[in-house]
Formats: structure tokens, C-alpha cells, sequence
């Protein structure tokens, strides 16, 4: 029995893997790029369709799942060792951007009454979802896609009286160096095409499914780099100073002094979806773990991931700089290997293996 359907995987993309790249993320791309930082953002993207693409085209037909793959083309015991290594590198992955969002609720919406206790049911929610199967994403996607998608439009919607477009020309002022030096550093919010590994062999793959998939994940491409442009256009060359994107590109629209902060209705849809997309590294790092060290049971590995989190957060809070530093100047190091040349030798040695049959029969 799949545990997921082609529409599910196309909203997956629709309804997680936007929400979590507009909140600090455009006001650093911005520092380095400057108008040219959607440049850096669709190169990034463009990356991630291509890995996605060779994925989905090489595995379409495949029946097993990421795990057997892994055993089939690397043996047991290097494959328990390269679950392990993705399994820190989910765990790394996810701690910028649950800093960022830690950080936008408590100076956004509790500015007064700043307390770790207003980022404590996230932690009941990451642990709920570790402990699920891989069909809950699934059903996750169906009823959230929509929601994500009306967040996106109505706070796009509201910040375009502020936006001059003229911001961003001439196109390519920054030089070919910053563009790559832009998509390097905001390398820990892409990778997306990863967690179309651990859906190889979880869905029936029919004709014309994967441009529905690739079709689903540009879309989401096009709001990321929508916000992005929008964001750089209404702030211009102070961009880069404004840290959490999603609260200030639309709080100097008229209706909102007329109406009150109406944006924060968007807001909210956003940090509903982000709840979820905050998760789901977690989720495969908890599986990459129990599945190396076969263990059973869901919830060890899960409470595991949830408890270092909450030392990380609440022992070394002081060394959040230095930890963003890492991850915008090192970790796009480690991006580039595993988000990007791993997934592309896999699809290399999957064809090898193909061909090698062919010219067998």
C-alpha cells in the first residue's frame, strides 16, 4: 500500500517549502546581492528543479523505497553510515530556521512578554509528527496547500502599493560573483529536492505525473521569488536591514493605517504552515535514525531530536550568531554535496544499472 498520491506531493511542495524562505532569509540574500538577490534566489531554485527533475525522471518507475535504494547501491553498512550523515545534516538543517522563526515570534508578536514558553508547543507538534508515518505529510498537504497559498497572495497583495519595480534595474548590477555568492549563503533554505528522495517508491507513479510535480514545484518557486522582489523593491538599498521580511513588507500600506494591522491575517496562515514545514527535517532525521540503528519504535529517536533542541535554544543561545555565521558562510558547503551532487550520483548510478540490464537482456 503507498503512503502517498502524486496530488499530495505536488501540494507538499505548494504548502511547505515556501513558508519557511521569507523570513530572514530575502534581508540576507539582500546584504550580499542587493537588487540582484532574486537572481541568487531563482539560481537556488533553479538548482533544486534541476535535482528534483533528474529524481523524479530517473525513480519514476522505481518500487522500493529510499532506504532499499540506498542498500542496493552502496551495501548495508555504508548505507547505515550515509543515513547518519543526512540525519545530522536534516538536524543542522532545521536549527537556522527555527532560531528565525523563534525569534520573529517573540520580537513580533510577544514584544513585551518574551518568554521561552511562547515557542514550547512547537515542540509537542514536532514530537507528534516524528512519532507519525510518512502518510500524515500527505494528508498534511491536502488540507494546508490552500491555506499557505492565501497567506502568499494576500500579503503580496497588500505590500504592492509600497513597491517600486525600477529597484531592481539594471539586472545583473551586482556582478555573476555576488548572484553565486548570494545563493551560497542562503543555501541552508533550499535543498528542497531531498525530500523527494524518501518519497522514491511511496506513490504510484503515472504518465504525466512528473510534470505535475515539477509544474507544482515552480509554482512555489514563483512565490518565493515574487516575495523576494517585492521585498527588495519596497525597502531598496535598506533591505538588508530589515531582518524579518514577512512582518515588514506590508506594515506601511494605507488600508493597514486605516484598518488596523490587517496583514497579520496572513501572518498567521503563514506561521500555521510553517509550524509544519519546520518539522519535516526532523521528521527524516528521525527516520534516517531509526532506520540506521533499526530501532522500532518512532518515539526514542523523537524525543531524542526534540530534547537536544531545547538544550540548543536554551544553553547556547549566546552562540546564535555564531551558528548563523556557520550556516550562511559553511554550511552551503555541505548543501552543495548532499542537497545537490549526492541526489544526481544516485540518479547516475540508477542509470548505470539500467543500462547494464538492457544490454544483459
Amino acid at each position: 500500500m503507498k503512503q502517498l498520491r502524486t496530488r499530495q506531493i505536488c501540494f507538499f511542495f505548494l504548502a511547505f517549502l515556501p513558508v519557511i524562505k521569507i523570513f530572514m532569509m530575502p534581508s540576507i540574500v539582500s546584504k550580499i546581492a542587493n537588487e540582484d538577490g532574486w537572481l541568487s534566489v531563482s539560481l537556488a531554485l533553479f538548482l533544486d528543479f534541476v535535482t528534483l527533475a533528474t529524481l523524479v525522471f530517473t525513480f519514476r518507475k522505481n518500487d522500493t523505497d529510499f532506504f532499499t535504494v540506498l542498500e542496493d547501491f552502496f551495501g548495508k553498512n555504508v548505507s547505515k553510515i550515509i543515513m547518519v550523515i543526512y540525519a545530522v545534516f536534516f538536524f543542522i538543517k532545521a536549527l537556522l530556521p527555527i532560531s528565525e522563526q523563534r525569534d520573529f515570534i517573540d520580537l513580533t508578536l510577544y514584544p513585551v512578554l518574551s518568554v521561552p514558553i511562547t515557542f514550547i508547543p512547537f515542540f509537542f507538534v514536532l514530537f507528534y509528527l516524528c512519532t507519525k508515518k510518512l502518510r500524515v505529510f500527505g494528508r498534511l498537504s491536502d488540507a494546508i496547500w490552500l491555506i499557505s497559498l492565501i497567506g502568499f497572495v494576500l500579503i503580496l497583495a497588500l505590500s504592492l502599493t509600497n513597491v517600486d519595480f525600477s529597484a531592481i534595474l539594471p539586472i545583473g548590477a551586482s556582478g555573476i560573483k555576488n548572484v553565486v555568492r548570494g545563493t551560497f549563503s542562503i543555501s541552508n533554505w533550499f535543498g528542497d529536492a531531498l525530500y523527494f528522495m524518501f518519497f522514491i517508491g511511496e506513490y504510484q507513479h503515472k504518465k504525466g505525473d512528473g510534470k505535475k510535480i515539477l509544474l507544482s514545484y515552480a509554482l512555489s518557486a514563483l512565490l518565493v521569488i515574487a516575495f523576494v522582489i517585492v521585498f527588495y523593491c519596497t525597502f531598496t538599498s535598506i533591505a538588508f536591514r530589515q531582518r524579518f521580511a514577512l512582518t515588514e513588507i506590508s506594515k506601511y500600506t494605507t488600508v493597514i493605517y486605516n484598518l488596523g494591522r490587517f496583514d497579520y491575517i496572513a501572518i498567521f496562515l503563514i506561521l500555521f504552515s510553517s509550524v509544519i514545514a519546520l518539522s519535516i527535517p526532523l521528521y527524516f532525521s528521525n527516520r534516517l535514525l531509526k532506520k540506521a540503528f533499526n530501532v522500532k519504535k518512532e518515539w526514542p529517536f523523537a524525543l531524542g531530536i526534540c530534547l537536544l533542541i531545547l538544550i540548543f535554544f536554551t544553553f547556547f543561545n549566546e552562540y546564535l550568531a555564531s551558528f548563523e555565521y556557520f550556516a550562511t558562510n559553511v554550511f552551503g558547503y555541505f548543501c552543495l554535496v548532499l542537497g545537490k551532487i549526492f541526489p544526481i550520483l544516485l540518479c547516475i548510478i540508477k542509470g548505470v544499472k539500467n543500462a547494464k540490464k538492457r544490454l544483459q537482456n
